[in-house]
């Protein structure tokens, strides 16, 4: 089962973080690093999901290097 994260992501819209699967933070995101192969990137995904495209707001956003997956809750 997930566990709903308490931050909001989105203040507007009160959307927050859902975790499906826990995992260490994305290596993407860490400064300078760039993209892993196959992946559009954690921050495109979840600024995607935030600017209202209906695919990223209901996909699972995982990383397959560290296992997290979360999805975003309304």
């Amino acid at each position: 089962m997930g566990k709903e994260v308490n931050r909001k992501v989105n203040p507007e819209t009160k959307t927050s973080l859902k975790i499906i699967q826990a995992g260490e933070q994305p290596p993407c995101l860490r400064p300078g690093f760039g993209f892993c192969r196959g992946c559009f990137g954690w921050e495109n995904m979840l600024s995607a999901a935030l600017q209202g495209d209906p695919i990223w707001q209901n996909a699972r956003i995982h990383c397959s290097e560290t296992g997290l997956t979360v999805t975003f809750k309304r």
